[in-house]
């Protein structure tokens, strides 16, 4: 869990709103747009929701590696722990086996016998592993696609290994009312609905949400805080996708926040992405490269300006 929240705090937080004006900060401003619906209610009260698809996720590691100044390897193993993040998770048992986590589909679909406590066979599913999550980044980087793109395979894409995630913003604009919403089980008030009217609840390990962490604060709005809810792409038949490949739009709703007895936010399918400016980073060899270079020049420029002073 430890992990899965550092590469949450690495890739998956935040409202999209960096300052950077690089080519990758820009193509993730554009992403951030598209995957982003608000409702602002009479009551003063604010809701903006991201849907993270792995495109929009993907953008912002870009943006990331770009303001840090990293290389593409270094971009790429960032992109592969928050991969490991979501395959390694722990997930409730009810989402089906399909789609729990990676030692679970082993364990079931590759060596029923398989023992965790024995080297070898831990490290043939390391292995087996380490083999999925490289075949995804390959998928990512595949020349035929763009980077960003809709789907990348069936797991990824809008959903995330399956999942449609959604971070929830909420701000309450009337910091005077006298009356604060109540938040405390907001996540038991949200629900997926797709383009057939049908309503799903969302699923977690800490009530309505993934993680204990994943809650809002406090147990009224009272200023601003976020949470986060999962939802399987299965229906209870754990085969048929709640929001398929050709829907037109997906909705959320938050029932009773506020005044407002229901607050729908609306995202329609499929996403345009940007392009990106390049396919990949300079690789790490050649940043250090540059940087080392810098260094020098700003050495050399020191050492004359010191020898025209003397």
């Amino acid at each position: 869990m430890a992990l899965l929240l550092l590469c949450i705090a690495l890739l998956a937080t935040g409202c999209g709103s960096g300052s950077s004006q690089g080519p990758y900060a820009q193509v993730e401003q554009e992403v951030w747009r598209e995957v982003n619906a608000g409702q602002r209610g009479s009551d003063g009260v604010s809701v903006q929701a991201t849907l993270n698809t792995f495109a929009y996720e993907i953008s912002r590691a870009y943006a990331r590696a770009e303001r840090e100044d990293l290389g593409q390897e270094q971009l790429e193993y960032r992109i592969k722990r928050a991969i490991y993040a979501y395959v390694d998770g722990t997930y409730p048992a009810a989402d089906g086996t399909d789609i729990n986590s990676l030692y679970f589909q082993y364990l079931v679909y590759v060596n029923p016998s398989f023992d965790a406590r024995n080297p070898l066979q831990k490290k043939q599913f390391d292995i087996w592993r380490d083999l999925y999550v490289q075949r995804l980044v390959d998928a990512i980087y595949d020349r035929k696609f763009p980077i960003l793109r809709p789907m990348y395979d069936e797991r990824w894409g809008l959903t995330l290994y399956s999942r449609l995630v959604f971070t929830v913003y909420l701000s309450n604009e009337d910091a005077d009312a006298p009356i604060k919403p109540e938040i405390a089980n907001i996540g038991s008030r949200t629900f997926l609905v797709n383009q057939r009217g049908e309503r799903f609840a969302p699923s977690g390990n800490f009530n309505s949400y993934p993680y204990e962490s994943d809650r809002p604060e406090g147990e009224v709005l009272d200023g601003k805080t976020y949470y986060r809810v999962f939802f399987p792409n299965r229906k209870d038949d754990k085969k048929t996708p709640i929001v398929q490949p050709d829907d037109d739009y997906v909705e959320l709703h938050i029932e009773g926040l506020g005044n407002e007895p229901l607050r729908k936010l609306r995202w329609d399918l499929p996403f345009d992405y940007p392009e990106m400016p390049e396919r990949k980073l300079p690789s790490d060899e050649e940043v250090f490269a540059r940087k080392e270079a810098e260094r020098a020049e700003r050495r050399a420029a020191a050492a004359a300006a010191r020898a025209e002073g003397e």
